[in-house]
């Protein structure tokens, strides 16, 4: 080791993917392959004069005094390595990340924020990738890098990151992991024309008084497109989280605030209903809400709003055609644009991208005007004249306008509205019998839809068929009645609310509307049984992106069963049959909303004795325990007796993580687990049987015992390749090789995380296996080591607003603040984990009587009266200020 630089020094961190793994399978080979590893890395730090800070497990961290020489090191080590033998380079996928920062080095080694970020940065690569943080790409003069966008630092905030290409350096084309943004904000690829004053007018409102803005106008003047781009503004601006919430696919008005807690991020808590949820998720957050297309549900979104709007740090964006009538709410008029600048300067942008020749000339400006005029500057309607354009000329386009358009002069709101809908009426007449049947049959699908559903949806006539759909959706798209986007790598289909709306009354005008939503209902009740199988396979992240994607229209069917039309009792198991085929991603992927729904059939009493009973308790109860509800044995154990078999798993589920991580019932989770290996009839069933089995064995020092179940876990995720059982198989090996090395068992639950964190929505896994890595090393590793990976955990437990995971941190968070002088913090942390019906392991409450003797009892006392978010930011400030006071004193 030299001198370590001072002053702006590049960190380069190197770590080996999947190492653990392979340390199992081939330690001889793993072993030749680390020092292989250790001298090429040491060789091209060396060659640009860098200084090995430390080795770190199977990585090396070095840094150096410039960033271009970080820079050529990382691409001489992935060089280096694609030379190796093939053997070799299969063991060695090595990560690099890059971050610069100003940091002083304190007794040979680092502390601080600079090497945190360092080492959050290089967490984002996949191996054989180099990824730099913007710090360092900013002075990388003569690289080759390709911006990834804005990406979430867990523990940290948000970073924007780079991957760094050179050649020699094969591609590693993977997307990199924890992908996030910190808005949700669509991506609109056309140009914005004609606002820019209206953008500065929203922001100035929003900078204003009021946290309260409503935009009015008529369908089609551009409401939602001028608020996406105030939204752009404000997060470029202000460093504020945008998030957008689409209330145009949300039909009932029931449904509003869950699809608001979905499209934010709120989980229903405990003692809390979901509006008040998702209140105390935005607490205390810079936070913009965007609510758009509220005219449908005015009266639920003035309620949500109403509450919201309280909320310190939080602003409220909504579109509307009418007011919501809320205190304080300023209006904003959205009015059509100036039909002889900006209308005429739309059309011709708009008409380039359908034909490339078009421009406007001496000759056409005039027809290009009166196109604008007569459309009385309403954009959507400008927008599909234009879309014309290739067909007939400006002044065809004139000609074509009838009479109803030559009676609608002037301009004002009435008018716009007239011109629009004449404008689509004229529109949708000129289309093919084809196209026009496939357009209102689209009305159905809520938030779009790929090319493959429309097909099996909106045919089944002899006037289309599914050959005839990829024409027919190109033909609507050319002609600007249906908007074409891309969503993660895929190619959806969706009707603006306007167009939506008017197909859905010729839908009804042709007495066809039943028939097509019937058709939509079956079809996502197939798509949920479908992507299901698919779960427990290598498949499983696609499976999660097409139900993410399809959330809106799972919705919308599982309310068509509900309906006053549908109550039958055939609708009633279909719905319960769509809950259940969803059960095994919702739990997975921690969406509450689905848990919602099988308590609503329960409750509704019609679902006793019918085929689901068992399966929708089961699915109800673990909604209970992520609300640390009583409800959670009542409902499970009304299941279990009526079918004792438990067919999905989902009730010994719920009662096994009851029994294992709230009341520590040897007894009965005893029982439990090992009558639950007796009859699971689904994968998920298994792995979690297999699981839980282990972790009560390993929970009571069973090892022997424990290693036979934690081998079956490894078995299924070799057999079934999925994301899940390759998480849950990480998590019980390293229960066992808990018993016998612990370093090792943390090797294997930190390369574990990587199954879970691959996923681009949060994973149950990944907090279940945080938990273990933070028990076993909290007493072990350095006192701000221990700090620091508490503060991350609790921090990303709050952001996800997972406070079962966070009350479940409290016990460890205690032992590292006691560890560092600050045991009455602890002590409140943990009188809060068991008021909100959690168990600290016995070595947190040995941790705080060894530093408070029996005064624990009273900071308990003092901790029980917090909530579980109130005590969660405690114990972040406690954190922090313990790091400082470790800093300072070094």
């Amino acid at each position: 080791m030299g001198v370590l630089p001072s002053g702006t020094v590049t960190f380069l961190l190197t770590d080996i993917e999947d190492s653990s793994t392979k340390w199992e399978q081939k330690p001889g080979e793993m072993r030749e392959a680390l020092a292989i590893h250790d001298a090429l890395v040491a060789q091209a730090i060396a060659a640009e004069s860098g200084t090995i800070v430390k080795h770190m497990g199977d990585g090396c961290w070095a840094a150096f005094d410039a960033a271009p020489a970080a820079a050529r090191a990382a691409v001489d080590i992935q060089q280096r390595l694609q030379r190796e033998p093939t053997e070799v380079r299969a063991l060695l996928r090595v990560r690099i990340g890059l971050h610069t920062g100003t940091v002083e080095p304190t007794d040979g080694d680092y502390f601080g924020p600079v090497p945190n970020r360092s080492a959050r940065v290089s967490d984002l690569a996949n191996g054989g990738q180099i990824v730099c943080s913007a710090a360092t790409a900013g002075l990388l003069s003569g690289f080759e890098l390709h911006s990834e966008g804005e990406h979430l630092l867990r523990g940290i905030g948000v970073e924007q990151i780079f991957l760094l290409h050179a050649d020699g350096v094969e591609p590693d084309l993977r997307p990199l992991r924890r992908v996030a943004r910190p808005t949700n904000l669509p991506r609109v690829p056309t140009s914005f024309l004609g606002r820019d004053n209206d953008v500065q007018r929203a922001i100035a409102l929003l900078d204003g008084h009021s946290s309260v803005v409503t935009m009015l106008g008529p369908g089609g003047v551009g409401k939602t497109r001028l608020a996406i781009e105030v939204g752009e503004a404000i997060a470029a601006a202000k460093n504020k989280a945008v998030q957008f919430c689409d209330l145009a696919p949300v039909g009932d008005a029931e449904a509003v605030v869950a699809s608001i807690a979905d499209q934010v991020g709120a989980r229903q808590q405990a003692g809390m209903d979901l509006l008040e949820s998702i209140y105390d998720y935005v607490s205390e957050r810079q936070l913009l809400l965007i609510f758009d297309n509220c005219e449908h549900v005015v009266d639920v979104v003035a309620s949500i709003v109403d509450r919201l709007a309280d909320a310190d740090g939080v602003t409220i964006l909504a579109t509307s055609r009418s007011a919501l009538g809320v205190h304080g709410e300023q209006l904003m008029s959205v009015q059509p644009l100036a039909p002889a600048t900006a209308g005429v300067e739309l059309f011709v942008s708009r008409a380039k991208q359908h034909d490339v020749t078009f421009e406007l000339t001496d000759a056409n400006e005039a027809a290009v005007r009166e196109i604008a005029e007569r459309l009385d500057g309403i954009p959507l309607a400008i927008e599909l004249a234009a879309a014309r354009i290739r067909l007939m000329t400006p002044e065809e386009l004139v000609g074509g306008l009838d009479d109803r358009f030559r009676l609608l002069g002037g301009s004002g709101q009435r008018n716009g509205r007239d011109a629009l809908r004449e404008t689509v009426q004229w529109s949708y007449q000129m289309l093919s019998p084809q196209e026009a049947a496939v357009f209102i049959r689209m009305s159905v699908f809520a938030g779009g839809a790929s090319l493959p559903m429309i097909a099996a949806v909106c045919t089944g006539d002899a006037a289309v068929g599914p050959d005839d759909i990829p024409d027919v959706v190109l033909g609507l798209v050319d002609k600007s009645m249906v908007v074409s986007s891309v969503e993660n790598g895929v190619r959806r289909f969706s009707l603006l609310e306007t167009m939506r709306s008017f197909g859905d009354e010729e839908l009804a005008a042709a007495n066809m509307r039943s028939t097509y939503r019937r058709r939509h209902t079956d079809q996502m009740l197939a798509l949920a049984h479908r992507e299901n199988d698919r779960l427990f396979t290598p498949a499983e992240p696609d499976a999660w992106r097409v139900l993410d994607q399809e959330w809106d229209n799972l919705r919308v069917a599982f309310d068509s069963y509900q309906d006053g039309q549908n109550a039958d009792d055939q609708d009633a198991d279909a719905s319960a049959e769509l809950v259940v085929s969803l059960a095994w991603y919702a739990s997975f992927a921690m969406r509450s909303e689905l848990f919602t729904w099988a308590s609503e059939l329960l409750d509704a009493g019609r679902m006793e004795g019918r085929p689901a009973f068992t399966d929708l308790c089961g699915i109800a109860a673990l909604g209970e325990y992520l609300t640390v509800s009583g409800r959670v044995t009542e409902r499970a154990e009304a299941g279990l007796a009526a079918n004792s078999s438990d067919p999905g798993g989902f009730c010994r589920l719920a009662l096994a993580v009851v029994f294992l991580n709230s009341t520590f019932t040897r007894e009965a989770s005893e029982e439990l687990t090992a009558t639950w290996l007796e009859s699971p009839t689904s994968i998920g069933s298994r792995l979690w049987a297999e699981g839980l089995r282990t972790l009560h064995l390993f929970t009571y020092g069973l090892t022997e015992e424990a290693k036979t179940h934690a081998a079956a876990t490894a078995r299924i995720a070799e057999k079934t390749g999925s994301i899940s059982a390759n998480a849950l198989a990480s998590w019980t090996q390293g229960m066992v090789m808990a018993q016998i090395d612990i370093d090792a068992a943390l090797d294997i639950w930190t390369d574990g995380l990587e199954w879970p964190h691959s996923m681009q929505r949060y994973h149950l896994v990944a907090p279940v296996i945080d938990g273990l890595i933070l028990h076993f090393s909290v007493e072990r590793a350095e006192p701000s080591d221990a700090l620091r990976h508490c503060r991350d955990a609790v921090q990303e437990a709050l952001d996800q607003h997972y406070y079962v995971g966070v009350s479940h941190l409290f016990g460890v968070t205690a032992i590292a603040l006691a560890r560092s002088g600050d045991a009455k913090t602890g002590a409140k942390l943990v009188g809060s984990m068991i008021a909100n019906g959690h168990q600290p392991r016995s070595n947190a409450r040995r941790a705080l009587v060894a530093a408070l003797g029996d005064a624990v009892d009273g900071y308990q006392a003092a901790g029980s009266m917090l909530s579980v978010s109130q005590a969660g930011r405690i114990a972040v400030t406690a954190l922090d200020a313990a790091l400082v006071r470790i800093a300072e004193s070094a």
